[in-house]
């Protein structure tokens, strides 16, 4: 296994998260209310969307292999991460009970998503032809 693919495609995911971290602290001290909502959009969908993004970063499919196995599960670890500090930020810096559950199911719900949009756009789901 070579390890290449899965630090591309995490590597280029957590680049985008500091990115968009950045504008929104950027953007807060500027007082720019639209751009700091833009960039909270995207901390939210780079984290919650993280394992599917690295694996397209990557340049790999779902189950392509023990590649794309890895860069999914570490993916799925700190996508987890980073939602529940989102969701911490959201809940005025504190966690509850709730920042806890929605964690996880963001991150399925989410990455589950991107990859079906990815395998519609690729025509997964093409129909077979009629005879």
């Amino acid at each position: 296994m070579s390890w290449t693919k899965p630090v591309l495609g995490i590597g280029a995911t957590g680049l985008a998260f500091a990115a968009a971290f950045a504008l929104h602290v950027v953007a807060g001290a500027l007082g720019w209310a639209w751009l700091f909502g833009i960039a909270v959009v995207l901390i939210y969908l780079l984290a919650a969307g993280f394992p599917a993004i690295a694996l397209w970063a990557g340049g790999m499919r779902y189950r392509e292999g023990s590649e794309a196995r890895l860069t999914y599960t570490l993916g799925t670890i700190i996508g987890m991460g980073l939602t529940l500090g989102a969701l911490w930020a959201t809940n005025d810096r504190s966690f509850g009970t709730w920042t806890f559950v929605l964690a996880p199911v963001l991150v399925a719900v989410v990455s589950a998503l991107l990859l079906t949009l990815r395998a519609w756009r690729d025509g997964e789901f093409a129909r077979a032809q009629a005879r």
